[in-house]
């Protein structure tokens, strides 16, 4: 019943933000409202039993790909889509309520995706040690992500595109990953001398 009601208010988070009601969930659910206070006693206990839900579930499936074997791009590649998929799953209308309204534990989400953004990077600084990709300045690249993934999964710019977040966000590792640049010799541009890895030395 418990992943029931995880998964029905994740629904009615999707839809309506912070603004669904116990009785909404009760009707969703089929169920009365006192078989809900059963397992939650008020509506901010139920909206952070939902994120610690999403965090335990992230944590779950982040752990093979961080610390697990084989190449770092597929891992990376997997780690991109669980990230994205779980804190751009809901609308910014989410977020927003949490700061207004629960704001410890918005502040907590906050610091738990900062943490896991961190672990993001530390695939591709190992992929960076181990070859597979060029030097580059990993801070830049890291608020490159996070602001531009904001942005492509803004829903009126899906509608606008006619895409779905899984779409624009595979563009995104695409280009992140591989560049604009098309280059026939293999070579890797210009100006990779010049790049740093954000301690201020240059490789």
């Amino acid at each position: 019943m418990k992943d029931r009601l995880v998964k029905a208010t994740l629904e009615e988070m999707k839809a309506r933000s912070l603004k669904f009601t116990m009785d909404d969930l009760a009707r969703k659910l089929h169920a009365s409202k006192s078989s809900i206070y059963k397992m939650v006693d008020s509506k901010e206990s139920l909206i952070r039993l939902v994120m610690h839900w999403a965090m335990e579930r992230f944590d779950r499936k982040a752990e093979a790909l961080v610390h697990g074997k084989g190449p770092v791009n597929s891992r990376l590649m997997a780690f991109c889509g669980l990230f994205f998929k779980t804190f751009w799953y809901l609308p910014d209308a989410v977020n927003e309520d949490l700061e207004m309204r629960y704001e410890d534990i918005w502040e907590e989400w906050q610091a738990y995706r900062e943490a896991k953004f961190d672990d993001m990077m530390a695939l591709l600084k190992e992929g960076v040690d181990k070859g597979e990709y060029r030097r580059v300045n990993l801070p830049v690249v890291r608020q490159c992500v996070f602001y531009a993934a904001q942005g492509l999964t803004n829903p009126d710019f899906l509608k606008e595109m006619n895409m779905t977040g899984k779409d624009v966000l595979e563009l995104l590792e695409d280009i992140m990953l591989k560049g604009l640049e098309k280059r026939e010799d293999g070579n890797h541009p210009a100006g990779e001398k010049e790049v740093f890895d954000g301690k201020g030395e240059d490789k």
